[in-house]
């Protein structure tokens, strides 16, 4: 389990790549915006035109670039498969920047129109694996892998300040089980699984509360023990969640590749090679 100060520094490191991530869009929103304000038809009479349409020096090599960061982006998965330097936590903030990146690069790459389907395709299976992989980053932030330990460490720090409740709040909180989820569980299984454990977390904080001492100056360490009885209660839930998602995510990430490397390969066959030239 990472410590406040560990938690701290990702923290501080994902609100880093965020605000890097929100001035690359805002430079090069600035660069292009009295192009990509006209319409297509107006396009062809800016002096910057051959150089921001997709094929011109700067809007090829935004494309270019967006491909590299589709290929680095994939390291998490080797990191997550083969394990290597860093926490996961912070691969996973790496992982999502480079995505978002990516999808920003070809947003301005193809200057805000599709005009091939090759170019639809491969814009799509990347908004696809964008959406799915933020939605994943959430059920990842939900579903903490230590759950069992936090709340063994809410009710010890709460027995600490007021003896005797420790056994029970563990009978109370026992008697409001987690939901029964397959580990294999089908991405459509694990959805329907969400009222359940998402109830079954209320329940254990209404218990918490119920029958834990109402002083003023307990009111802190009960509120952890509820808050940690009820992420206790979705755990299996959300990690049934989160395994399954990570399958969609997974199929949506190769047909992007497929298309992005379709794209790439059209692209150098008729010669829009940018610096390679």
């Amino acid at each position: 389990m990472l410590s406040r100060e560990a938690r701290r520094r990702v923290s501080l490191f994902a609100a880093i790549l965020a605000l890097v991530l929100v001035a690359i869009a805002v430079a090069l929103a600035y660069r292009g915006y009295g192009f990509y304000k006209l319409s297509l038809e107006d396009r062809v009479e800016h002096p910057d035109f051959r150089k921001l349409r997709p094929s011109g020096a700067i809007g090829n090599g935004y494309g270019w670039v967006a491909a590299l960061l589709v290929v680095l982006n994939l390291s998490y998965l080797i990191r997550r498969r083969f394990g290597g330097v860093g926490s996961m936590r912070r691969w996973l903030d790496i992982h999502v920047f480079t995505g978002l990146l990516a999808a920003t690069l070809v947003s301005f790459h193809s200057a805000f129109q599709l005009r091939t389907p090759i170019a639809t395709a491969s814009t799509v299976s990347l908004a696809l694996v964008v959406v799915t992989g933020l939605i994943g980053r959430f059920l990842y932030a939900l579903a903490p892998a230590s759950s069992r330990d936090r709340l063994r460490d809410a009710l010890d720090a709460l027995d600490r300040l007021a003896p005797g409740f420790h056994e029970p709040l563990m009978g109370a909180i026992a008697e409001v089980p987690a939901p029964a989820i397959a580990a294999n569980a089908s991405l459509t299984r694990s959805l329907f699984a969400v009222p359940q454990w998402l109830r079954a977390g209320r329940a254990r904080r209404r218990a918490v509360v119920a029958i834990a001492p109402r002083r003023p100056e307990l009111r802190g360490a009960v509120a952890a023990v509820a808050s940690a009885a009820a992420a206790d209660a979705r755990a299996p839930g959300t990690a049934a969640l989160l395994r399954s998602w990570r399958g969609l995510h997974r199929l949506f990430a190769l047909v992007m590749l497929a298309a992005v490397f379709l794209h790439a390969g059209v692209a150098w066959y008729y010669g829009y090679r940018w610096i390679f030239s």
